[in-house]
Order: structure tokens, then sequence, then C-alpha cells
């Protein structure tokens, strides 16, 4: 199958997605990442996320903290505690050395046996040129970890499963809807900007109200997660729409 082409600059669709008012309320504030903009985001959210501009698998994301007069930080399953405000500076510029990293504000995710957790939301032209969605599953991060990622041992479960241990039939049903319009609605915003988009894998992260907030939109997303669900009806949708895309672009 022909090499996908992607758009690895998070900042970049960051831009893009915040054009349209109805999707901005569905974007974590964002900013480039400097000693100032990471100050400022703290007075605003207490808690934001650190990551790279450009990656994948969760790698090098740090969750930072602002509390009670301290500053904490979490890469992986490491936590450091305690740190003055030049302590953690020197310790994160030690960890991102040079790279470009943004800082976002960070969403206190639901949770699903005590566990938090996001989604991952597949989205592909399908065979009338049509964006839908081939795909929906909810990643359960490990106890204690601070990302949701595959990569960093995450359970996959099905959407349906996760959605209804918090309101039942009626509310996966109202957010399948909520998120179907997001999604499809940030799918044309980008290939606007992009036209050679044709699959796109939305990460979302749901908050204690159940708000969808799109915390990144994957253009080369891998569909393995989707093999680990009971069955292989989204994974095998999925392949055939990858294919017929890589043969008509």
């Amino acid at each position: 199958m022909k090499k996908r082409r992607g758009v690895y600059n998070k900042w970049a669709k960051t831009v893009v997605l915040n054009r349209k008012a109805s999707i901005r309320s569905h974007v974590p504030h964002t900013l480039l990442f400097s000693e100032n903009s990471l100050r400022r985001m703290l007075q605003l959210y207490q808690m934001v996320y650190i990551k790279p501009n450009t990656g994948s698998h969760g790698d090098g994301v740090m969750r930072v903290e602002h509390k009670n007069g301290s500053y904490s930080y979490q890469l992986g399953a490491k936590k450091r505690r305690n740190l003055t405000w030049p302590q953690l500076i020197t310790s994160l510029k030690n960890k991102i050395r040079g790279t470009k990293y943004l800082v976002q504000r960070g969403i206190h995710l639901s949770r699903f046996k005590n566990r938090i957790y996001d989604l991952r939301i597949e989205v592909q032209l399908n065979e009338s040129w049509q964006w839908q969605i081939s795909g929906m599953l909810a990643r359960v991060a490990q106890h204690g970890m601070a990302v949701t990622n595959g990569a960093q041992g995450a359970d996959i479960y099905t959407f349906d499963a996760v959605i209804a241990a918090h309101g039942g039939a009626e509310l996966v049903q109202r957010l399948q809807s909520e998120l179907h319009v997001l999604c499809v609605d940030s799918a044309h915003l980008l290939k606007a900007k992009y036209p050679f988009l044709n699959e796109l894998g939305f990460d979302i992260a749901l908050d204690h109200k159940m708000h969808p907030w799109i915390l990144e939109v994957n253009t080369t997303p891998e569909s393995i997660p989707f093999k680990k669900l009971p069955t292989r009806t989204m994974y095998n949708r999925i392949m055939q729409l990858r294919r017929l895309n890589a043969r008509r672009s």
C-alpha cells in the first residue's frame, strides 16, 4: 500500500481547527512552549500538558501542575514533586533539549474503573467521497499513568461499554451524534487546508461533564488499537477504506 502523506505539525493543525467557533469550543487552549507561556497557562489552569510539536505514541508528553505554591510534573510513570519554579524550568528544559514543544490546557479526564481514558475516533473518506466515522474506541490508561496511549500500556475498550457506564444507552447515542458532527466538521476544515488528507484519527478527551475536547488529530493514524476490540468489524472497515483511498489518491 502506498505510503500515506501526513501533517505532523501539531501547532499548525491547532491553528486550523481554531478557525471555526463551533470547533474552537472543543479545542483546549494551546500555546507554543516558553517559560512565559508555561507560567501564564499554569496561572490560568493549574494543570497543563506539554508535548512535542511533532511526535506520536505519547512520547515526551508531560503533565505539569501548580498546587499549594509548588510545582510537579509527570513523564510516563515517573513523578517529580515539590519543585520550585527554577527547579521545574531547569528540569523541563533538560527533557526538552531545544525541541519545539506546545503547552496545552490540562483537561481533567473522565474515569472508567477509576482510570483516566480518552477516545480514538477514526474518520475516513468513504466510497462517495464523504467523511464518515469508521471506528470509535476508548483507551483506558494504566493506574498512575498520565497518558492513554497504547504504546504506554493503555487497555482498549469499546466506546459503548465505557460511555454506557456513565449514562446508559441514552448518553452513548447523544455523544455519538455530537462526536460525529465535531469530527466531520473538523475533517472538512483540515482537508480545505491539506487537500491530500483522506483519513484522520481524533484523540478526544471527555471531561467530568462529558464535554468532548480534541487533544490531537493524527493524519496517519494506526489501526492496531481497533484489532484489539472484541470483533474486527471496525478494523476491517478502516482497512477497506484505507486501501480504497490509497488507490484513488
